[in-house]
């Protein structure tokens, strides 16, 4: 069965993640807006894929001076500057081309804005942000309860429209009742048997107890702003200013279920709020004909996953063979092949990347403890060098044990190894293949149909 709705995560943000969402859907399909995602939630349960993941979208939020003079929010879903990858990166790049490092988030002209606020692009939602700020003590910082998010106008903007916004809100808001009636009866840290918890474990009852009940007004929603460019700093100091001629933009984004303690209280919640430039990246794309029941396959995880996976269908001849030289082994994939790794250079922690095939392994010798000579901080870094001095004759590989403190330094057992290579083939370095969006995509669509 050919996959309708697959979620795509890229280590190296949202440039290759939109990339191999978007030739996933093909030109008939789309990478989906905020609207989507919650759809998806709304005919799936929390611990499936919608609820327990976050996701960025084509859905964006722009913040500027509308015709009236007033400061406005206006959220577009799939249209509009940044509903395209150009788009989003031209935005952005007010962020990532400043060399002082001093701004922060997306920007459009201020015509592209009042274009917005028209209705040229298409229908968009305007938010009136000077009345939506008097709302809360702390607009986009604080945590809304059931009450608060059913009437939430940004929240309205950002799930699509109020009869959307309502229907998520009641089934987060049961989905949240049913957890506080479990933690009612849950003591976290067992810690019943010792004394002086008596008086926190009836708070901690009482509060889930009263959280549980049917009609309970628990916390339930974040509606949150760019983490680093927030619209406003609270009535002392006001409104972020907006640089002349422009105005503010972000991709719309949302976190999955999360248990959080916060102000005393311990809440089922989840974020919809605006995606910062290097903030990690998971895009939904959607084939023709998808809709909100279709299942979401997880996809790709990161470059190394699919390594390890599908090392068999990367692996590579090489064009002038030569001597391995003293190696680090791993095993690869739910065989446990063994393979040499990528040689490191240096004082550093291992490659942790298979490059040439082991055909025969023997151990020489006895194991023994290797020390690093030079303190790594919090990681196990060292020379292949090092190693190589401890290794008895006969021994061109070895494998390292789990690490351990031993003062400054760290230590590990070492098994030395005589190891027999394919030095004709070689499996790429993840780095060479994070660029190649074709194949990953491949591995990717293969991997969930395999």
């Amino acid at each position: 069965m050919k996959k309708k709705a697959m979620a795509f995560y890229h280590e190296d943000g949202l440039v290759p993640a939109w990339k191999m969402a978007a030739l996933f859907a093909g030109r008939e399909g789309r990478v989906a807006t905020l609207p989507e995602v919650v759809a998806t939630r709304l005919t799936t349960k929390p611990g499936q894929l919608p609820w327990k993941t976050y996701f960025t979208t084509t859905s964006a939020e722009y913040y500027g001076i509308g015709q009236s003079g007033r400061r406005l929010l206006i959220v577009a879903h799939g249209i509009g500057p940044m509903s395209t990858l150009d788009g989003a990166q031209k935005a952005y790049s007010w962020q990532y081309k400043d060399k002082s490092r001093e701004r922060h988030g997306g920007r459009i002209t201020q015509q592209e804005f009042l274009v917005l606020e028209s209705g040229a692009y298409g229908p968009v939602e305007i938010v009136d942000l000077e009345a939506y700020c008097r709302r809360y003590e702390y607009p986009f910082l604080q945590q809304l309860r059931v009450s608060e998010a059913l009437t939430d106008p940004v929240l309205y903007a950002r799930l699509g429209g109020r009869a959307q916004a309502e229907l998520y809100v009641h089934a987060h808001a049961e989905h949240s009742r049913a957890w506080h009636r479990v933690q009612a009866g849950v003591d976290p840290d067992n810690r019943y048997m010792l004394s002086g918890y008596g008086d926190y474990l009836k708070r901690r009852f009482k509060l889930h107890y009263a959280n549980g009940a049917s009609n309970s007004d628990p916390f339930i929603i974040g509606v949150g702003g760019a983490s680093n460019c927030c619209y406003f700093f609270g009535l002392e100091h006001g409104f972020r200013q907006i640089e002349e001629g422009m105005a503010m933009g972000h991709l719309l984004s949302t976190g999955g279920l999360t248990q959080m303690h916060h102000e005393g209280n311990e809440s089922l919640v989840l974020d919809y709020g605006c995606h910062g430039w290097y903030d990690g990246v998971r895009m939904l794309a959607l084939r023709a004909g998808a809709t909100a029941t279709d299942p979401i396959d997880e996809g790709m995880g990161c470059v190394s996953d699919l390594v390890d996976r599908f090392w068999e269908k990367l692996i590579q001849p090489v064009e002038q063979p030569a001597p391995v030289g003293f190696r680090a082994l791993m095993q690869v994939g739910t065989t446990k092949q063994w393979f040499t790794q990528h040689k490191k250079k240096g004082e550093r922690m291992d490659t942790y990347q298979p490059e040439f095939l082991v055909t025969k392994i023997r151990e020489v010798g006895k194991p023994s403890i290797f020390k690093t000579t030079q303190g790594g901080g919090f990681f196990f870094k060292y020379g292949i060098n090092e190693v190589q001095r401890l290794a008895p004759h006969g021994a061109n590989a070895y494998i390292l044990g789990e690490p351990y403190r031993d003062g400054e330094m760290f230590a590990a057992m070492v098994h030395f190894c005589h190891a027999e290579v394919d030095n004709t083939m070689r499996v790429p370095r993840s780095e060479s293949l994070k660029g190649n969006i074709k194949l990953l995509l491949e591995l990717s669509d293969e991997s969930v149909v395999a």
